[in-house]
């Protein structure tokens, strides 16, 4: 009899160190879930910082807007869109020209707003080109904030931030390629000198704007679920 309580009284305190092992055990795996990139409804988020994930959202957002539009000008041109013919300005220039005008960047002819930019000399509409920042930047907001981890509001600022940052940064640079000199002789030498985007003040405000309008209008729509529960 007495043997058999010793078995039991020895055989307890395994029992119970086995599973507070597993409690622990279970305890770890949650911890090394949310250190791999879950949240807490199993969604999976990247663990970086919040201004890392902004700029390669901004970086991605500008590399998608740009090549839209370049497409746009390369179907375009391969069309016989160009009125200019071979004397048109290079695929390159013309989608840089384009993205600008299409954030709200004034293109110049010899120094002063050129009027019709986009229908005359690209044929491109712009009601319907006007929409790929828009969309672009809305879901890069969207992304951002979808599955990077945000904390708090400082988190979101500095995510919303840097994208916009490096987006204003990279569309700015366009300008820098955006120029055209007609060659001498053909038609458009003899109305023009150069044909330019404007790289002042303005084209970084209208590209900024935007940017974060477009941005945050992705990005509050990620972030509306989570703001709903909390005030639930």
């Amino acid at each position: 009899m007495s043997s058999d309580r010793r078995f039991e009284y020895e055989t307890g305190p395994e029992l119970e160190t086995e599973r507070g092992a597993a409690e622990r055990d279970e305890r770890t795996g949650d911890d090394e879930q949310s250190e791999a990139g879950a949240d807490d409804d199993g969604r999976p988020v990247a663990v970086v910082a919040p201004w890392k994930g902004g700029i390669v959202a901004g970086v991605s957002a500008f590399g998608v807007m740009f090549a839209a539009f370049y497409q746009l000008v390369s179907a375009f041109s391969a069309t016989g869109g160009y009125s200019q013919g071979d004397t048109g300005p290079s695929d390159w220039v013309a989608a840089s020209m384009t993205s600008l005008a299409n954030h709200g960047v004034t293109i110049l002819q010899d120094g002063e707003p050129m009027e019709g930019f986009a229908t005359l000399t690209l044929g491109l509409t712009p009601y319907v080109t006007g929409i790929v920042p828009a969309v672009v930047l809305a879901v890069a907001g969207y992304l951002l904030v979808r599955y990077v981890r945000l904390e708090s509001r400082r988190d979101a600022g500095l995510a919303l931030g840097s994208l916009v940052a490096s987006y204003v940064v990279l569309t700015g640079s366009l300008s820098l390629i955006a120029r055209w000199t007609p060659e001498q002789g053909s038609d458009a030498a003899r109305e023009t000198t150069t044909i330019s985007a404007a790289a002042d003040f303005g084209a970084i405000v209208a590209i900024g704007g935007t940017a974060l309008v477009f941005a945050a209008i992705g990005a509050g729509v990620a972030a509306l679920p989570q703001l709903l529960t909390a005030r639930r």
